[in-house]
C-alpha cells in the first residue's frame, strides 16, 4: 500500500484501498530474457486508485513510458523480454 521496488520474480499483492502508489521494476542492466513480475490488486481499489508502474529506464509493450494499472481486481503479469520491447505485459 505504499512505494515499492520490485525484484525479478516478486509476486505482489498491491493494496491501493487509501491511495495511489508506484512499483519501481527492477534496473535494466540487472535484468536477463525471460525475468517475471506480477502485480495482482488484491483489495480491488486499482480501478479507484490506480497503481503506477515506474518502467525503471527499461521499455513496456516498445514504449518508454510507465504504465497505470487501474483494473479493478486485476492481475498483470510482466515478462522482461529485451531492450527492444522491454517489458510484455498480460493482463486478467
Amino acid at each position: 500500500n505504499s512505494a515499492y521496488n520490485a525484484v525479478v520474480n516478486d509476486r505482489i499483492l498491491a493494496d491501493s484501498s487509501s491511495s495511489t502508489f508506484t512499483i519501481t521494476l527492477p534496473a535494466n542492466a540487472s535484468l536477463l530474457v525471460s525475468d517475471t513480475i506480477q502485480i495482482i490488486d488484491a483489495t480491488s481499489s486499482a480501478g479507484t486508485n490506480a497503481i503506477t508502474i515506474d518502467r525503471n529506464g527499461s521499455k513496456i509493450q516498445g514504449a518508454a513510458e510507465d504504465l497505470t494499472f487501474d483494473i479493478t481486481g486485476g492481475i498483470v503479469t510482466m515478462i522482461y523480454t529485451g531492450t527492444t520491447y522491454g517489458w510484455i505485459v498480460g493482463a486478467v
